[in-house]
C-alpha cells in the first residue's frame, strides 16, 4: 500500500496521506509533488489516514505548501497535529482551513 495518493484536477492537486509517512516516502512524496504542483495550483492535504509523520515528511509538505498559491487542509488527524507540535512547526495548511 502506498503511504500516499496524488490526484490533480484542473488547479487543484489533492494529496492523501495513509499510515506512517516517513523519510522512507519522503522522496517519492518530493518527486510526485513536483511533478503535479504547478505555479498557481492550490494542495489540498487530506490527513485523516495518516498514523504517523517524521521530519523528513513535514519538510517535504511545508515545501510544498510554499511552493503552491494556496495550501489546505482538507482533513486532520492526531498524527498531523502532533508532527507539527513536535518540531515546533507553524502549520501552513491549517491557516486556510475552511
Amino acid at each position: 500500500m502506498s503511504h500516499f495518493q496524488i490526484e490533480a484536477e484542473g488547479t487543484t492537486v489533492r494529496l492523501c496521506l495513509h499510515g506512517e509517512v516517513t523519510i522512507e516516502q519522503a522522496r517519492a512524496l518530493q518527486t510526485a509533488l513536483v511533478a503535479e504542483l504547478r505555479p498557481g495550483h492550490t494542495l489540498a492535504v487530506d490527513a485523516a489516514g495518516a498514523t504517523r509523520l517524521d521530519a523528513a515528511a513535514l519538510q517535504v509538505l511545508v515545501a510544498a505548501a510554499r511552493a503552491a498559491k494556496r495550501a489546505l487542509l482538507a482533513a486532520s488527524s492526531p498524527a498531523w497535529e502532533a508532527a507539527f507540535r513536535r518540531y515546533a512547526i507553524a502549520d501552513p495548511y491549517t491557516a486556510n482551513r475552511s
